[in-house]
């Protein structure tokens, strides 16, 4: 009899192990969650009421939105519309790869809590979170705050925590004190997020830490992180966890910070993780690496299918451009220190991980990084608070995984806002005209557009002041592609038929920039915003700088006076070179991966 029941026993076991996996993961990283009913007015911030109807919302000026990659408030609806669509797909595992919040602070914090505990109850939502670079900002809890909340009047005023030194000062009616706004740190985190993957719950097959007890809290989840010169020394948290949600999946989830210290003033503080990544994980967290090749090893024994996530990207993600952009630009541009170097990217791909999720960058894109007997898919998942916004979805039969782009185009109530900018737009049309910003972003029609809208005006206000080069950033700005090719003088005469010459005068080197953004954020996804007399346009003038051969300055032109436009001619041709490349990047919409890591086969496009 006994051996019987072993015999059934082996059998369920062996039925159990043999079942296919058959689930599905959404993956939204970066929603910067800023909760626009946040309640200060115990501070006596009463925030701006919209209607009779509704709550006084505490939201950041369109100005503030404008000069920032990130919008700040319409992400309040742009992750409700998210979850809907993932409740309507019926999915129920989240990951949640950083930045979260945007700044970790505890009104922040507690307000997405509720939200993510709501759909949980509704729906059987499991939730994984890791911490990013904003969330927290710092290892430890610090004074903080902003100046460009909107009031009932449409004017920026500040609120900031009460240790803060604008909060030591004499108060004004444009200052408000709360600890509310401050800055978390882990603990801040922890307090708020803990039952959102950060600890193992009852539901949990198995959770564990790179640390040898595996213990939950953060006194024993740390690690030792010292100066560059090794005299002063700190305990930093490490919240990384596995977690098995589903009987065979296993997900990994990486706290990719690394927070340096510095003893400045007999005082240690801590420099942002924004720009460390994965390059300071090899050197600062080396344990993480051999954490990762025992996890991929046990996944292969056990037969487990391992996805990765984190907030910091394992690759590069400028489709194999960033030393054009380098040249083109300068060494700090478009975030370039964040990107992993060659070797850092072959180290992970080596640690046998196959699909790892990040975020951070707020773009769409994929990254294939080949090792001897591995391929590491990076997927870079776009954001829901800038263009392009959409989240990514894994769904999981057997061994192989689609990751497909979900696009977040038409959401409800995301002009619920407008009528407090409109105020704000009023305000500055009276009293700071320099700071007027274009209404035109109040005509969209839907989210998508918002957002595009959102970048255009980015582009214009900080992207090209402050990465472009100097001759790009003069008034040649507004000139079509026929005014520029008219700067010039030709050693063999340009061919403009009559339709050649039409398109030229339809296309500003504006129109180029921003262009060349949407596709820099969007990859493939901005395609469709992207029209085809742009990109015809872009071709021709491209060729005719090419045909012009040595540059020659037109005589009497002014312009000439000004600006050095042969440095810009030079720079123009390289910049539709890059333009072009990152038009042609890897398949970043739909792909289909085989997680078994025993093989290594090469991904397929999705059926469309």
């Amino acid at each position: 009899m006994r051996l019987f029941t072993l015999f059934l026993i082996l059998i369920v076991t062996f039925k159990l192990n043999a079942k296919e996996l058959n689930t599905q993961i959404a993956f939204i990283p970066d929603i910067h969650f800023h909760d626009i009913y946040a309640d200060f007015s115990h501070a006596g911030f009463k925030g701006i009421a919209l209607d009779n109807h509704t709550k006084p919302v505490t939201i950041r000026s369109m100005k503030a939105q404008l000069h920032s990659t990130r919008l700040f408030n319409e992400n309040y609806f742009a992750l409700i519309a998210a979850l809907d669509d993932i409740a309507a797909r019926n999915v129920k595992l989240v990951a949640l790869p950083g930045d979260f919040t945007d700044d970790g602070q505890p009104v922040h914090l507690q307000g997405l809590k509720a939200l993510l505990s709501e759909y949980t109850k509704r729906y059987g939502m499991r939730f994984f979170a890791i911490p990013g670079n904003h969330d927290p900002v710092k290892p430890i809890r610090t004074h903080a705050g902003k100046s460009d909340f909107l009031n009932s009047e449409g004017r920026e005023v500040a609120i900031f925590s009460k240790g803060h030194a604008m909060c030591k000062g004499p108060h004004t009616d444009f200052l408000f004190c709360d600890d509310a706004i401050s800055h978390g740190g882990y603990q801040e985190i922890m307090d708020a997020m803990s039952e959102f993957g950060l600890t193992p719950q009852s539901q949990d097959l198995l959770w564990q830490t790179p640390f040898l007890n595996n213990h939950a809290s953060l006194a024993e989840r740390q690690y030792q992180q010292c100066t560059n010169d090794n005299k002063h020394c700190v305990m930093l948290p490490d919240t990384s966890y596995l977690v098995e949600p589903v009987a065979g999946l296993w997900l990994l989830a990486i706290d990719a910070n690394v927070y340096l210290p510095e003893f400045k003033n007999n005082q240690l503080t801590f420099k942002g993780s924004g720009n460390a990544g994965y390059n300071k994980v090899l050197t600062e967290k080396p344990y993480l690496l051999s954490w990762i090749k025992q996890l991929v090893t046990a996944a292969k024994e056990q037969h487990k299918t391992l996805i990765a996530f984190s907030h910091f990207p394992m690759g590069e993600f400028y489709d194999q451009q960033s030393a054009s952009i380098k040249d083109l630009f300068n060494d700090h541009a478009f975030q370039l220190k964040r990107e992993p170097t060659t070797n850092t990217q072959s180290t992970l791909a080596n640690t046998g991980l196959r699909l790892h999720i990040g975020g951070h960058m707020h773009m769409n894109d994929t990254s294939i990084i080949k090792a001897k007997q591995n391929t590491l898919y990076n997927i870079q998942a776009p954001s829901i608070s800038a263009y392009r916004p959409a989240y990514k979805l894994v769904s999981i039969t057997g061994s192989e995984a689609k990751v497909d782009t979900v696009l977040l185009d038409s959401i409800a109530n995301f002009d619920t806002l407008f009528p407090a900018y409109k105020k704000e737009y009023n305000y500055l049309e009276e009293h700071n005209q320099d700071e007027k910003w274009l209404s035109d972003i109040l005509q969209s029609n839907n989210y998508h557009q918002f957002t595009l809208q959102h970048l255009a005006g980015l582009a214009k206000w900080r992207f090209i002041p402050s990465e472009w080069p100097e001759s790009f950033r003069t008034q040649l700005l507004t000139y079509s592609f026929h005014e520029l090719l008219t700067l010039y003088d030709s050693q063999t005469p340009l061919s403009l038929t009559q339709t050649s010459d039409a398109l030229l005068k339809k296309v500003s080197l504006f129109d180029f920039i921003r262009d060349f953004y949407l596709l820099r954020n969007a990859g493939s996804l901005a395609l469709e915003d992207i029209s085809e007399t742009h990109f015809k346009a872009y071709k021709l003038m491209a060729h005719h700088l090419d045909a012009m051969g040595q540059c020659l300055p037109k005589k009497g032109n002014k312009i000439a006076q000004d600006v050095d436009i042969c440095t810009f001619k030079v720079g123009l041709s390289k910049a539709f070179a890059i333009f072009e490349k990152l038009a042609q990047g890897e398949n970043d919409r739909c792909l289909i991966i085989d997680l078994n890591l025993k093989t290594n086969k090469p991904a397929k496009a999705c059926r469309s």
